[in-house]
């Protein structure tokens, strides 16, 4: 299962039962096809970068969904025979994805996210080249005081 998301524009005149009726409608594309949605937030009503279909502003919505690769083209072929939307874009987010870590997501029980750590940085030797490499050897000046540059 793959995780994505879909942002897009409706026209900005429409009202809130036909924008709830698409929202339904993508989402019954995504469960149908056994995916999972993870999140829809409105965006609401917002000035476009530039005219799309002589419109100047639009109604975003952004989905965030799990589903399997065959859910996207579904998706995206009812997207652009809806007349209402003006524009969508489809971003990959995690090409694998555990249903049962999107449950938890869903709920609010998000798990920790775990620590990077690079075996460079943990090694002793690393550490105390570092500090040898930061301090000046003896006899010899950084150039910081004013005494030591006369």
């Amino acid at each position: 299962m793959r995780r994505y998301e879909i942002l897009y524009i409706a026209h900005a005149d429409s009202s809130d039962d036909e924008l709830n009726e698409h929202v339904e409608r993508y989402k019954a594309i995504i469960t149908n096809s056994k995916g999972i949605v993870v999140k829809i937030d409105k965006w609401g009503m917002r000035k476009l970068a530039y005219e799309i279909r002589k419109q100047t502003k639009g109604i975003y919505f952004l989905m965030d969904f799990a589903g399997e690769s065959t859910t996207v083209p579904e998706l995206e072929r009812n997207l652009k025979i809806d007349d209402r939307i003006l524009k969508f874009l489809t971003v990959l987010k995690d090409s694998e994805v555990d249903p049962l870590e999107l449950e938890k997501e869903i709920k609010g029980e998000v798990p920790p996210e775990s620590k990077i750590t690079s075996p460079i940085a943990d090694s002793p030797e690393t550490s105390s080249e570092a500090a040898a490499t930061e301090q000046p050897a003896e006899g010899e000046s950084t150039g910081d005081t004013k005494e030591e540059k006369e």
